[in-house]
């Protein structure tokens, strides 16, 4: 099966995709592969997005400048500049994007972890560390959506993106977890917010 085939399955919601994959040679290297590029992509589409954010705000400041008073307006603006030089001093470099990936990547194991335990342990389901990476990786595919948000200047046109692709890519793993575990809908929702929360939650404590 090729590298097409699998995106456009997983993009379809295949109901058989992710039983294939685990039985694929290679699945797991292909699966990291996915996951280093998708997490790329979304640091690069982040910063793009929070700079776009930060030149709307300043190319519009006359505006937000008759809703506020003059001490207001003055803290708002020197808000903006130092968010600014941070941006600017911090963009797309190569230790941030590597460190970014980094701590994507931690939050994401976390989350997974907690996900084994809720399927092994309160579902009672035969789990295999690794073909829960795979599923994982794989449902991240619909994350190399968010690409136009390089090239968009709206910054809600590439929030709205931003947005859409992560819940995609959250219905991409529930569909792959539902599949191969035999969930049901209600034991794939608490899955899927252990792996949105429980790693946030977890690597913010």
């Amino acid at each position: 099966m090729s590298e097409r085939q699998i995106f456009s399955k997983i993009l379809r919601l295949d109901k058989y995709i992710y039983n294939e994959l685990l039985n694929l040679n290679g699945s797991l290297q292909k699966g990291i592969a996915i996951y280093i590029a998708v997490a790329t992509l979304t640091t690069l589409s982040t910063f793009r997005f929070f700079n776009g954010m930060i030149e709307f705000l300043e190319s519009n400041l006359i505006i937000f400048k008759g809703e506020m008073s003059d001490e207001e307006f003055q803290m708002f603006r020197s808000l903006i500049d130092e968010l600014s030089i941070i941006f600017a001093q911090q963009d797309s470099t190569t230790s941030v994007l590597i460190s970014s990936i980094v701590s994507t990547s931690m939050t994401t194991i976390v989350g997974l972890v907690i996900c084994f335990l809720l399927l092994k342990f309160l579902f009672r389901k035969d789990v295999k560390p690794v073909d829960l990476l795979i599923i994982s990786f794989f449902s991240s595919v619909p994350g190399l959506l968010v690409f136009p948000v390089l090239f968009i200047q709206d910054p809600l046109v590439q929030a709205l993106i931003v947005l859409l692709t992560s819940i995609y890519a959250l219905i991409a793993f529930g569909s792959g977890i539902k599949q191969v575990y035999l969930l049901r809908n209600i034991e794939v929702i608490l899955v899927v917010i252990a792996l949105t929360f429980g790693g946030s939650i977890i690597g913010s404590a």
